[in-house]
């Protein structure tokens, strides 16, 4: 028998997450900040793995992370990464310092354990009113109306749930995605790596990221705080079957490491295959795949786990608007193009830097440290290895090639790029970090118009803000970011009207023409017919005076008082 899962009033089944690692986590409390039920299972219980498995949480992330309130708590129990620095030969290569960053309230990694990133995510889940359920997918049927699939719990029980949308968000083994028949595609060879957690004595700095390379072969070292760290070390050759002993780091360690250290008792360790495969789609009708059920990659830059919580908020704001009624369902073929496309890049720059780091031959050697010293020198390695390791600079460009969606010589921002704009559900505007009032907020839920008047602030613009703003429903939310500081240099001279995602990319840039901004919302999904009739953005107060009148904007008294918010919108 087939037993729909706990239908709502309205008669929509609740969507059903399979998989609670952190990716699970973040898109349930996406779609249930949303207003969307959810019901996610998992196989494996709370807290059973031995290992931390992955250890950074990039800037992005943070900034995605924000939006169900989940930043704050694990900035404050993770260890601040301010740079990442590569040595050759124990000699300084040259390092990427994430403090720079200035377009983000939050310059810095994070080093945390992973399931310390999961408890901080699940305690949000729970206070959203969800709950995690353990039990493991044996089957799934894709070729009916609704997928149904069959769940064997922990007592032995069977139950066929039909559900109107499954996400498989059950790592890199995903039994969502081979029950749903989908490829797992990949080229490469597969790399070896030890790695480890336990305690080093020595001169090491507490916030840095290393990576060092040899001729011999590379080590990584990620610090978790008060003398703890995540040791990865190549072993190409490794054939043995028990777990690398602590010998094996310590030889490594004096080899290979700028500064001498003692490493202490190891808490676990094991061998990590550093694969490359990407899914053949993220989307089978109504069925998903996000994080390593969809991309699996090499460890460098720790990009694996950042990338799946990307995916979260993508499929997060799309699938919770089409339930809603607010966008249209083809806006989620956009999923499966645009995350497909940001993780064939991930797979590319990831794999890079694994081959760099493995380079043996003195010639070779040379050009790579030739080339990382020249790149430090003019700021080349900063001004695009910053972007890149936090990343900050995924795009969702229309784009034929990974090439297209590679970041260019100025600062100009097109469709598809990030802006440093960010957004936050309901009931969490009062948990802002320090910094965040230097950007102006967007509606989390539904796209927002952002106008900027360039270098032409007149009655022209006034006027022109004003037909732009009668041809929206009363309450769209439209934001002036004129006052804003930081975006000239993104935005350009001339007067634009810029639509924003919920999740801070470009979804248009056109000129204050009623008419553009119209079609560009209709290529964005925006169903205006369906808008709600209130508009919340951010910790900002928005008060509606009707079609074509100004709405005023009221910003929190401390963003006021430091005039770092503009008084009034379309003024």
């Amino acid at each position: 028998m087939t037993i729909s899962p706990r239908e709502t009033s309205g008669g929509e089944r609740p969507v059903l997450v399979v998989g609670a690692g952190p990716v699970g986590l973040v898109l349930a409390c996406e779609l249930l900040s949303q207003g969307v039920s959810v019901r996610i299972i998992d196989g494996t219980p709370a807290g059973s793995s031995l290992h931390s498995r992955a250890i950074v949480v990039w800037p992005r992330s943070l900034e995605l992370l924000s939006r169900i309130g989940a930043a704050e708590p694990l900035a404050e129990a993770g260890n601040r990464l301010d740079a990442v620095t590569y040595y050759s030969q124990k000699r300084p290569l040259g390092a990427i310092e994430m403090s720079r960053l200035r377009d983000t309230p939050y310059p810095f990694g994070l080093v945390i354990p992973q399931d310390r990133t999961e408890d901080v995510v699940r305690d949000r889940l729970i206070k959203l009113g969800g709950q995690v359920e353990q039990g493991t997918v044996t089957g799934l049927d894709n070729t009916g109306r609704r997928p149904v699939a069959e769940v064997e719990w922990t007592d032995g029980r069977t139950e066929q749930i039909e559900a109107d949308w499954i996400i498989g968000a059950d790592g890199a083994h995903s039994a969502v995605r081979r029950l749903a028949g989908i490829e797992f595609l990949g080229s490469g060879e597969d790399v070896l790596f030890a790695i480890g957690d336990g305690p080093i004595e020595g001169d090491l700095h507490g916030n840095e990221l290393l990576y060092c390379y040899t001729r011999g072969g590379a080590l990584g070292l990620a610090p978790f705080g008060d003398g703890q760290f995540r040791l990865a070390v190549s072993v190409p050759g490794w054939t043995e079957e028990h777990a690398p002993p602590r010998d094996l780091f310590q030889r490594v360690m004096d080899e290979r490491a700028p500064r001498p250290g003692l490493i202490g008792p190891l808490k676990w360790t094991t061998i990590f295959r550093a694969r490359r495969r990407v899914a053949e789609t993220l989307r089978d009708g109504r069925i998903f795949l996000a994080g390593d059920a969809g991309h699996i990659f090499s460890a460098a830059g720790a990009q694996g786990m950042n990338t799946g919580i990307q995916d979260a908020v993508n499929l997060g704001w799309k699938l919770a608007g089409v339930v809603r009624g607010t966008l249209e369902p083809g806006i989620l073929d956009t999923y499966d193009s645009e995350r497909r496309m940001a993780a064939e890049r991930v797979v590319l720059t990831t794999a890079k830097q694994t081959s760099w780091g493995l380079f043996k031959g003195r010639k070779e050697v040379a050009v790579r440290d030739t080339l990382i010293r020249a790149a430090r020198r003019t700021g080349v390695l900063q001004r695009f290895g910053a972007p890149l390791m936090a990343q900050h600079d995924v795009t969702y460009r229309n784009a034929d090639s990974l090439w297209q969606t590679m970041p260019g010589l100025t600062r100009a921002v097109r469709a598809g790029d990030r802006l440093p704009v960010f957004s936050k559900h309901a009931g969490l505007e009062d948990d802002s970090p320090a910094g965040e009032g230097r950007w102006p907020s967007v509606d989390a839920e539904r796209p927002t118009v952002l106008l900027w008047a360039g270098e032409r602030q007149d009655d022209a613009w006034v006027k022109r803000c004003a037909a732009l703003r009668a041809s929206l429903p009363d309450t769209f939310p439209v934001r002036d970011i004129s006052a804003w500081p930081g975006f000239a240099p993104l935005l350009g001279k001339e007067p634009r009207a810029v639509l924003v995602r919920p999740d801070g990319h470009i979804a248009a840039i056109t000129e204050l023409d009623p008419a553009e901004l119209r079609m560009a919302l209709r290529r964005t999904r925006v169903m205006l017919g369906t808008l709600p009739r209130t508009a919340r953005v951010g910790s900002e107060t928005v008060t509606e005076l009707g079609a074509g009148a100004a709405a005023t904007v009221t910003p929190p008294a401390d963003k006021a008082a430091k005039g770092s918010a503009p008084a009034k919108a379309a003024s």
